[in-house]
């Protein structure tokens, strides 16, 4: 027999959820044939089969399992198969609650069927939610406001649980709410503090007149029928810098030394409510703007469908923090691991100033931010960066 065991897909989780079996029981399979879906609190991963044969399904839809766990086995043969029980869900006695998975009925976790019982939740209502596997966080919607939940084991976003040392009532002076983060966020703060305990950070930030940049943004997007806003000329602008400022592109491997990637591969805050992401745009050092739109905006279609997968989200080399609402005046981005730079990106102020004539006139402004690690760059270095991304900004070349 042969394991289907599940790798290592990222630095944050522990566990991960089983969503489908894309293959049945039973059935033969070739080395390399996606056989299942797990998901983990950023992205969707097809795992694709080790070898040769005939797969059994060890854990069923819906269960949590760490890396390194066993999924499925691989027979030689189907008698060889057919040796095996057939997986057992967790709390599979209690079925009757909700029928078997069928195609269009969610798989539910022990957590959600209790909480569905506490509240009297219809399954219609949960099957409206739209989601393959329901959790129980995932019910908070469908819950009355405040509403606790069972035993107080499985906290719901959202959910008021009494504090520890009180009894939860409005005139207890040391009564509060306690929140259960989403999958999602506790993967932000995870990366967020591992980059805080092992980068030592600066930040460096120059201020860049936009009108030139927003009249050519606006002029290729009429050109090409494909949006194309300041966010993908910086973009692009950054792709072209890797030559010239490879240390920006930079991975620290051991004291001392770094290695310089072959591509500009960028990392691009994105954010829709569904949690933040960061995938990443690749080759962009030798991608023309029209593709860096592309790219650009088939991950936030991604980001839509809630369907990144771990490929989208890894290998980025320099990070681009996007914060442009018009009130945001700066934003100071976190320094992903591995990498050496992150840029940010605030949003567009006017201001007045003094033209060459000397006469008052009105400009476009943004300011364009650096967060660097000191270990590799130092703050000459990361200036004169950005004074080249910011020329490039000012004076846009057209890409035909």
């Amino acid at each position: 027999m042969t394991d289907i065991v599940v790798p290592k897909l990222n630095a944050n989780d522990t566990t991960y959820t089983l969503v489908e079996w894309i293959v049945p029981a039973g059935a033969t399979v070739g080395a390399g044939d996606p056989v299942a879906t797990v998901e983990t609190s950023k992205a969707a991963e097809e795992l694709p089969s080790p070898g040769d044969g005939v797969l059994h399904h060890v854990v069923a839809v819906g269960a949590e399992c760490a890396p390194g766990a066993v999924l499925g086995r691989l027979s030689p043969s189907a008698a060889g198969r057919d040796r095996f029980p057939a997986p057992e869900p967790d709390g599979a006695a209690d079925r009757d609650r909700f029928p078997a998975p069928e195609p269009d009925r969610p798989v539910i976790t022990e957590p959600a069927l209790r909480v569905m019982e506490e509240h009297g939740i219809a399954p219609s209502a949960v099957r409206a939610l739209g989601r393959k596997v329901v959790r129980a966080a995932d019910l908070a919607p469908l819950l009355p406001p405040g509403a606790a939940v069972p035993g107080g084991t499985d906290v719901l976003p959202g959910a008021v649980v009494p504090l520890p040392g009180t009894d939860g009532s409005a005139d207890d002076p040391g009564s509060g709410r306690r929140l259960e983060l989403p999958a999602a966020q506790r993967a932000v703060g995870a990366v967020v503090a591992e980059s805080h305990r092992t980068v030592p950070a600066a930040f460096v930030a120059v201020k860049v007149p936009l009108d030139a940049a927003v009249a050519h943004a606006q002029a290729l997007t009429r050109r090409y029928r494909r949006l194309v806003g300041v966010p993908e000329l910086l973009i692009a602008a950054v792709g072209t810098l890797l030559a010239t400022h490879p240390l920006c592109f930079a991975r620290l491997v051991a004291p001392g030394v770094v290695h310089i990637p072959g591509s500009a591969d960028v990392g691009v805050t994105i954010d829709v409510g569904k949690g933040l992401h960061v995938p990443v745009l690749r080759a962009v050092d030798t991608s023309p703007v029209r593709d860096v739109a592309a790219q650009l905006m088939a991950h936030r279609m991604t980001a839509l469908r809630g369907t990144f997968r771990a490929a989208d989200l890894t290998g980025a080399t320099i990070m681009l923090a996007l914060h442009t609402d018009d009130d945001v005046t700066h934003a100071v981005p976190v320094l992903l691991p591995g990498t050496s730079c992150a840029l940010s990106l605030a949003g567009r102020q006017t201001e007045l100033f003094l033209d060459a004539g000397g006469a008052v006139a009105q400009r476009t402004v943004v300011q364009l931010g650096l967060a660097y690690d000191h270990r590799i760059l130092n703050g000459r270095d990361a200036v004169a960066f950005l004074r080249d991304l910011s020329a490039l900004l000012q004076h846009p070349t057209d890409p035909d």
